[in-house]
């Protein structure tokens, strides 16, 4: 079969081609900002490009974890992230509809108000910010289409040596010798894009539809998970600052108590933090 995957080029999306590749099937990736090689330009605020990439493509799965996940530039431009966050998937869905394929979505925990976390498929969404509220508004209409599988995950790390992982941004602050802020009032269930991806693909697969969490198996506060990265990279004494999120003054708020349970424990993610080789993120390859 023949899959593609809008914004193969981020931290999800190339994990899902490889996951993909693994499973012998074709894919092709598209990027927006972060050239790679082998994948196609998109931008999502363009909804000729995207009729006419699906046309050529002629794929049999559409993924979609391509976003614009800057919550607080969400925030701050509201008409980019409709683009991005809503009008572009909602075409991916149209298309994927009129061919009669499956459509994947990623979507966020951000869904949620972090009040009463953490949240199962089954809770009632309550978005606090913009980006949160793009994300409910393209759920909402993407689950209009029955072919539709809305995945949620939280806090994504990986391997990458990149700037949008962030283990990666933890590892080069410690390096330099700056201190690290972190927050110890916000929880949350961190999520290994490489199992986020597995189980993922095993959920097309096994032909689940609607929603469906997918994160990692503990619930740290944001202190918590800098303080395991600086020890799992070898720093003995961190220069970590303990703070508040309101101390931070951020223009998007955050979910404060949250994380997510799936109810589909068949596709739990087992790897924690300990579990995945780093030595990349300090050496750069």
């Amino acid at each position: 079969m023949k899959h593609l995957v809008v914004g193969g080029s981020g931290q999800v999306g190339s994990a899902l081609i490889d996951a993909l590749v693994r499973r012998e099937q074709t894919v092709v990736g598209t990027y927006l900002s972060h050239p790679v090689v082998g994948q196609v330009p998109l931008d999502m605020r363009q909804s000729d490009a995207i009729r006419k990439i699906v046309q050529e493509i002629q794929p049999d799965v559409i993924w979609v974890p391509g976003a614009l996940p800057d919550v607080d530039r969400c925030e701050v431009d509201t008409d980019l992230s409709e683009a991005v966050n809503v009008r572009g998937p909602i075409a991916l869905g149209d298309l994927a509809a009129s061919r009669e394929i499956p459509l994947v979505y990623f979507s966020s925990d951000y869904v949620f108000d972090g009040e009463n976390g953490p949240y199962r498929e089954t809770d009632p969404t309550h978005p606090i910010q913009v980006y949160g509220q793009h994300k409910v508004k393209a759920e909402e209409a993407l689950l209009q289409y029955e072919n539709t599988l809305v995945i949620r995950p939280a806090w994504i790390y990986s391997q990458e040596p990149n700037p949008r992982n962030f283990v990666y941004r933890i590892a080069s602050e410690l390096q330099k010798g700056h201190t690290v802020k972190a927050a110890d009032d916000q929880y949350n269930t961190p999520t290994p894009s490489t199992g986020l991806a597995v189980r993922a693909v095993d959920a097309w697969l096994g032909g689940y539809r609607g929603i469906l969490h997918l994160v990692g198996p503990e619930r740290l506060s944001r202190l918590e998970l800098v303080a395991r990265i600086a020890q799992i990279l070898g720093y003995d004494h961190p220069n970590i600052e303990v703070v508040h999120v309101g101390d931070l003054a951020l223009p998007a708020k955050r979910p404060l108590n949250g994380g997510l349970i799936t109810n589909a424990s068949q596709f739990a993610i087992d790897e924690r933090l300990e579990d995945l080789d780093f030595r990349q993120i300090l050496t750069g390859h």
